[in-house]
């Protein structure tokens, strides 16, 4: 029995069996005046979710309120958007609807914190 080791390295590809694809999560945390209405709170809230709509760097966008944490120092609310890569965040971050939203929340805030990270 004769085995053949030939390779025909014309048609060999010589990437790799799999790639890593990297999503960015743009973490943003709200910590709300205590003069904040719940009608205030909730514009934001919406403001927020319609920048999907408006931005089409962003994957997706999850928004939520803070579950009780002793731990939490005071954030209210918080939104997670997903982005393909540190160039799509950055294109979202000068967005004219990015910059618009954040004059229309700043009023309502006391304090955000804002948390990027890279995931495979």
């Amino acid at each position: 029995m004769e085995i053949s080791h030939s390779c025909d390295w014309t048609r060999t590809s010589f990437l790799p069996p799999f790639q890593f694809i990297m999503t960015i999560h743009h973490i943003i945390l709200y910590k709300f005046k205590p003069e904040a209405t719940p009608e205030q709170r909730q514009s934001v809230k919406d403001a927020a979710n319609a920048l999907a709509s408006q931005i089409p760097e962003i994957q997706s966008l999850v928004t939520g309120e803070t579950v009780f944490n002793p731990r939490g120092h005071g954030y209210d609310a918080g939104v997670i958007f997903l982005f393909e890569s540190t160039v799509t965040l950055s294109e979202y971050r000068v967005h004219k609807a990015h910059v618009d939203y954040q004059a229309f929340s700043a009023p309502y805030l006391e304090d955000k914190l804002i948390f990027d990270i890279e995931t495979a």
